[in-house]
Formats: structure tokens, sequence, C-alpha cells
């Protein structure tokens, strides 16, 4: 058994124990840790915004000389008016445009994604049990939110059928996203049972 020696795996590893001991009870070690990692998150994007502002914006414009990106630059700038009584209303341009933007990519992806896609992927031949299972869940869901007309008789049933392949799908769900946590909790004490302790191999 060798304890490791290297100073950013003890930091690793006591913010690790830092977090998990929150599941016990809230501690100050956990709010430390919290903090450090919010501190610290915020930093990074702090660095990695004026990174990209330098690399994607002043660097082609002083050495390629491509004035064209200091549209964007200006935007961005307007949007800190919002801090002046004054220059408040220069800041609804940028955010007009970037809820314009925004609002038509979504759009856009979201009918591909969500609607076109979900229909290609129902539209299967009944040629097995499991496309069966697909077209039949897919309209008992679909009909347990048609509310237009009263659910009674055989659209009761389908109705109902289709509440219970939507909890089946929520309850799938959940246990996936247990397993994913799981997953990640197991490998955090391996990092502590192995990387920090040397106990396991």
């Amino acid at each position: 058994m060798q304890i490791s020696t290297d100073l950013g795996v003890w930091i690793a590893a006591i913010a690790t124990i830092g977090i998990i001991s929150f599941a016990f009870k809230d501690n100050p070690l956990y709010r430390l840790v919290e903090n450090v990692y919010v501190g610290v998150s915020a930093g990074h994007a702090i660095v990695l915004g004026w990174i990209n502002i330098r690399d994607k914006a002043i660097e082609p414009m002083i050495q390629k000389g491509d004035w064209s990106l200091l549209v964007p630059v200006i935007l961005g700038v307007l949007l800190y008016t919002r801090y002046s009584k004054k220059l408040s209303w220069l800041s609804r341009f940028p955010l007009a445009l970037l809820v314009g933007i925004g609002t038509g990519l979504a759009i856009r992806g979201t009918i591909g994604s969500q609607i076109v896609s979900q229909i290609n992927g129902t539209l299967l031949p009944l040629n097995s049990a499991n496309n069966i299972l697909i077209v039949l869940g897919t309209l008992g869901v679909l009909t347990y939110f048609f509310f237009s007309v009263e659910h009674r008789g055989a659209l009761k049933s389908v109705s109902t059928f289709g509440r219970y392949v939507m909890m089946v799908s929520f309850g799938a769900a959940f246990g996936s996203t247990v397993m994913g946590r799981m997953a990640l909790f197991i490998g955090r004490l391996q990092f502590l049972y192995s990387n920090w302790l040397g106990i396991i191999k």
C-alpha cells in the first residue's frame, strides 16, 4: 500500500471527499469545495472568453486587417450598457439579435430532431414485435394527450396503454440516470482507493 505524494492527487481526493460528504450532511468542507469549484469555473470561463476574443477578433483585425469583426465586438460591448441607466436601451439591439438567431436555430433544430426524426422513427414496417410495440406505444401516448374528445370505450383503453408506456419510459430514463451517477461515483471511489491511497491496483 503506497499513499500518493502528488499534491494534485491530494487536492482532487480532498475535493472528492468534500463533495461526497454532502450526502450525509451539509458541512464546512463541502461548502469550501463548492465555493472553490464555482470560483475556478468562473475564472476558467473568463479566461476562455478572453482567449476567444483575442484569437477570433483582436488578432484577425490587427494581423489580417479583417475589420468586419468589429461589428460583433461592438455588439458584444453594447451588452454591457445594461449597467447604465442612460445607455441601457442600447443593449436591446444585441439582445434582439441573439434572441432572433437563437430562436431560428432552435426552431430549425427542434423541427428536424424532435418532429421529422420522430415521425421517421415511428413509420416502421409492422414485421417484428419491436416495431409493433413502438408504433402502438407512440399511438397510445399521442391518444393520451388528445383532449378534443372525451376518453371513453376503446379510446380510453388506448389512452391508458399510452399512460403505461410513458410510465415505463420514465422509469427506464430514471434508472439510466441513476446508473450513470453510480458509474461516476464508482469512478471516484476507484480514484480514492487506487490513485490516492494505493489500496487497489
